[in-house]
């Protein structure tokens, strides 16, 4: 039994990478037409994790974080977030204009457009994957930016859903430049979708 569920276990966590990687695929190729130098895209780790947990998934949950945030409609609704760390956006923002690493130093609007330029990409690439691979349709809103602490820019997706799934999709995504490289967390958080009641007769 444990060997059985071990297997199953391990089936999974083959699914998801494959999807990871389909989907950071496309997202890599989208990314080459809005980034001024070469930024080639992996998959660190991909898989599921405790929705009650999230914060921690990022690192430490009183880090400071911007997160692009998008809505999903759909057969399969729910929150998407790609979440890096303040400086790590930072140094994104520069690999994506093709800055010299550390000119950027704040978030102003200009700097806000590319990320959430560079979330929308990122965002509807998985989203394609995962739609692929369980047969549903899933339509992305237009993206929001939020700067807070891990914990509140999560607890603040949570707060609004009200009921969603114990479990959340989780791709960590390494941007790497020539230079320097970054990590980026993905998250899809499924809402909880109720069965329809059925009028009496």
């Amino acid at each position: 039994m444990v060997a059985s569920k071990d297997k199953k276990n391990d089936d999974a966590l083959s699914s998801f990478l494959t999807v990871a990687k389909s989907g950071v695929k496309k997202a890599g190729e989208s990314l080459k037409t809005m980034s001024a130098s070469a930024i080639r895209l992996e998959v660190i780790s991909a898989g599921i994790a405790p929705t009650s947990r999230l914060s921690e998934v990022a690192g430490n949950p009183e880090d400071l974080m911007i997160g692009v945030y998008i809505g999903v409609s759909g057969e399969m609704p729910g929150h998407a977030l790609l979440i890096f760390p303040y400086e790590s956006a930072l140094l994104l923002v520069d690999m994506i204009t093709g800055s010299p690493l550390g000119s950027t130093k704040h978030v102003d609007d200009m700097e806000m457009s590319v990320l959430q330029e560079v979330g929308n990409i990122v965002t509807a690439s998985y989203l394609g994957a995962f739609s692929d691979f369980y047969r549903c349709v899933l339509l992305p809103s237009p993206p929001s930016l939020a700067i807070d602490m891990a914990a509140a820019v999560i607890d603040s997706v949570l707060l609004n859903t009200g009921c969603f799934e114990e479990d959340t999709i989780s791709v960590v995504t390494k941007f790497a430049g020539a230079k320097r490289s970054l990590r980026g967390f993905f998250m899809y958080i499924p809402e909880l979708v109720s069965a329809p009641v059925e009028e009496a007769a």
